[in-house]
């Protein structure tokens, strides 16, 4: 065997992002949505016990999301 073949079945498992771009940009995207969604939803939780639990209204609790509409 040649010394460039076998320098090149050497790299034969690792992931070389110049032969596959679109993947490593389609891998960069799902996380950045993934992260993106649960910074979201525990933004959501923790406003929402923010104002349960707040002094100013304890007993008038109405979360927006789930109160059904409005004006």
């Amino acid at each position: 065997m040649d010394p460039s073949r076998a320098a090149r079945m050497g790299n034969a498992g690792r992931f070389n992002i110049t032969r596959h771009p679109g993947l490593a940009l389609a891998a960069v995207a799902a996380t950045s949505v993934i992260a993106a969604v649960q910074y979201r939803r525990s933004a959501l939780i923790r406003n929402e016990k923010a104002q349960k639990n707040s002094p100013d209204s304890p007993n008038f609790y109405v979360s927006v999301d789930r109160s059904g509409g409005g004006i």
